[in-house]
């Protein structure tokens, strides 16, 4: 059974929320699609009290290519406080990059020098730091011109390779390359890839972390989660829930979003979270995308 459809979208927490639009929908041409506040983050989780800053930007979703996007935080806005925290520097963070796709990789990095964005070894970096490789691949088509076509995969340091191997292979990923420092899955079915590298120094994930988690789009979250119950891995309903697995009977559910996307967590053995999605039919994305064509 095919448990996994796409690499679905990458997180981010950015300082400096506007300086982020510009570079990703100004410079890299990504497509605002809607926007969350943080009264509406405290009417979901239930908590706060109404406030002066409940009409402050929480998340935003750009469309990189259809189904493949990217999530921008305002910085670092959780319960308790709800206040707009700075998201510090982690030398130890354990996301390397990300990846997007283009069709021609030489083409892309003079498009890209054009516009003033410095390209060094194959990558590029945001306004916060985040790091992005560019990759050549086949990806969506469109007749607008654009500068990236996919979100191509994601990089992560791992403090026991093995471990994270043995996990995302339960997880149904299939693995494509292994090196001596690192392993190279794929995801779903345009060929995305998951990419773990052998820290050097060890590894941590912090919640404010500038590379939040990523997000795989499932078929259906009982299926899923039977399947890698069958391989002894388990998912929650939230990432701070991981010592209550969703049952593998038939029984699991997920929770629903802002974005009406069924949604459930898988926590790594090194604590990586990975958001698992489920668009049913009427998802705030979807309903972007039929509006605004690719």
């Amino acid at each position: 059974m095919k448990a996994i459809k796409n690499l679905f979208h990458v997180s981010l927490q950015e300082n400096d929320y506007d300086a982020a639009l510009e570079f990703y929908c100004g410079k890299l041409g990504f497509e605002q699609m809607f926007e969350l506040n943080v009264g509406q983050f405290k009417e979901m989780v239930g908590m706060g009290e109404p406030d002066e800053n409940d009409s402050l930007p929480w998340l935003t979703y750009l469309r990189i290519a259809p189904e493949e996007y990217l999530e921008l935080f305002n910085g670092v806005i959780n319960p308790p406080n709800f206040a707009r925290c700075p998201v510090p520097v982690h030398e130890n963070e354990a996301f390397q990059s990300f990846g997007l796709g283009c069709d021609n990789l030489e083409n892309a990095i003079e498009e890209l020098k054009s516009k003033g964005i410095e390209v060094e070894d194959g990558y590029i970096t945001d306004p916060a730091g985040a790091k992005i490789r560019l990759v050549e691949r086949k990806g969506h088509k469109s007749e607008k011109h654009r500068l990236f076509h996919s979100l191509a995969g994601v990089s992560i340091y791992a403090n026991d390779l093995e471990l994270m191997g043995k996990h995302l292979k339960g997880m149904c990923f299939e693995p494509v390359e292994k090196r001596e420092n690192a392993m190279v899955f794929t995801a779903g079915e345009s060929g995305q890839y998951v990419e773990l590298l052998q820290a050097e120094h060890p590894v941590c994930v912090c919640d404010d972390d500038l590379l939040g988690h990523f997000a795989l789009q499932i078929y259906k979250v009982v299926d899923t989660v039977k399947a890698w119950g069958e391989n002894d891995v388990y998912c929650c309903s939230q990432p701070f829930t991981e010592s209550e697995p969703l049952p593998v009977d038939g029984t699991a559910k997920g929770n629903f979003g802002l974005d009406r996307c069924e949604i459930i967590w898988m926590v790594c053995p090194e604590g990586n979270k990975i958001e698992v999605m489920v668009q049913p039919g009427n998802s705030m994305q979807q309903e972007w995308e039929r509006k605004n064509p690719y």
